[in-house]
């Protein structure tokens, strides 16, 4: 017998640790997750939004009994004062998923393909000892259980105690922002193929608020803000904001849910000494939207495969594991720095500025091009063809301050 426990224990039963779990047990390594839920997905802390290309990448399309709305073409995105820009595409772009679901659909596949899943059981306590990883874990009745590991995987999301204990900084209080998330029926005038986008500064400060239709009069309307309350920060926005306003008068509440959300990128360093760490631990979500599930499940999987080759090769040593920071930073990491440009820049302008900005997109050839190369997962496209669209210089010189102050920031 194996003097380990698992090879590898995965913190975090949700996309991410599902990913990352599939990916590593695939390699034939005995693999563990520790989840502290009594249901997986629960509570939400994401919209369910996916691209089709996204889902492609991930090889994680849901069953269609999962998916809300399988149409969605494009947005609507509402500056400050209330002007409507309308981006479409031709075909459609991405679904709405039950995200609850869509995280249980994740982790049967792992379960399925060899996977043991230890739930609802808390990870409390990590330490290295010679040879690998000794994890306490306690049961929500506090029944404790030690299990004994090659290595980690730290999937569990922003609060990272486990990595903290393991010597790894996860990201600060400054790069999060609350979000809270309603689910709403007998909406207004939705178009159920287009999302709708709230640049407001006054209520969603730093981030932005969102109206994602589940179907014709059904929709997940949230938003993120560095404002404390989100929730009361929304229903303040439903009584003054012009559109949403009127998008949700007389409409009722069926439940709600709230989190926090890293949004200015990756932590500089995601891997030390017989562990890894992925999603929202290691700020792999998108500093322009706070999306975690595409990006963050590309390098879930390269961990679990980097995880799954160090201890096939009795290597989990710090020097080896720094090949997975090197493959997801291939994979990802300059769109989204393209992307931390983009939130940092947006996060210093006005909502003057953002109402003068909007003035100049809605010029049909920039809308041609915000429709023709805008990807809500790969943004990097759009963003270069904004910064050499001519008409936008003069916006560009009038706010070139911040704008030197956002390159710094995200490229220093």
């Amino acid at each position: 017998m194996s003097e380990y426990d698992h090879d590898i224990i995965i913190i975090g039963g949700s996309a991410n640790g599902s990913q990352a779990a599939y990916s590593a047990v695939k390699q034939g390594v005995n693999v563990a997750v520790i989840e502290e839920h009594k249901s997986i997905g629960l509570p939400e802390h994401c919209s369910g939004l996916f691209s089709y290309t996204g889902l492609e990448l991930i090889d994680s399309m849901p069953p269609k009994e999962l998916i809300f709305n399988a149409d969605i073409y494009g947005s609507r995105i509402i500056a400050p004062n209330g002007k409507v820009m309308t981006v479409r595409k031709a075909h459609k772009h991405a679904i709405v998923s039950d995200r609850a679901a869509f995280d249980r659909f994740l982790m049967d596949r792992a379960v399925k393909s060899g996977t043991k899943l230890y739930q609802p059981y808390k990870a409390i306590l990590a330490s290295r000892n010679q040879t690998g990883i000794d994890l306490t874990i306690q049961s929500q009745e506090g029944e404790k259980i030690t299990l004994s590991s090659k290595m980690i995987i730290s999937a569990e999301g922003i609060r990272g105690t486990i990595a903290t204990q393991l010597g790894l900084k996860t990201p600060e209080k400054k790069q999060i922002v609350n979000a809270a998330q309603f689910y709403m029926k007998d909406l207004n005038d939705m178009d159920p193929e287009l999302v709708e986008v709230y640049q407001n500064r006054e209520y969603a400060r730093d981030f932005f608020a969102w109206v994602i239709p589940m179907d014709e009069n059904t929709a997940k309307v949230g938003l993120g803000t560095s404002l404390l309350g989100a929730s009361k920060v929304l229903e303040k926005m439903f009584k003054n904001h012009p559109v949403l306003r009127d998008r949700v008068e007389g409409a009722e509440i069926v439940r709600k849910t709230a989190g926090r959300i890293p949004f200015m990128g990756p932590i500089k360093k995601t891997y030390s000494d017989k562990i890894l760490l992925t999603g929202d631990v290691a700020g792999q979500t998108k500093p322009t939207t706070g999306g975690g599930v595409i990006l963050g499940g590309i390098a879930a999987q390269i961990a679990g495969k980097v995880a799954a080759e160090a201890v096939k090769g009795n290597d989990t040593s710090e020097k080896f594991l720094k090949r997975y920071q090197k493959m997801w930073k291939n994979e990802i990491f300059s769109n989204l720095r393209m992307m931390g440009l983009v939130r940092n820049y947006m996060n210093k302008l006005s909502d003057p500025d953002v109402d003068d900005l909007f003035n100049r997109l809605d010029k049909k050839n920039i809308l041609a091009d915000m429709e023709k190369y805008g990807d809500v997962d790969n943004q990097a496209a759009i963003v270069k063809k904004f910064m050499f669209t001519a008409k936008l210089y003069p916006f560009y010189f009038k706010t070139s301050g911040r704008l030197i102050k956002s390159i710094f920031q995200t490229y220093l």
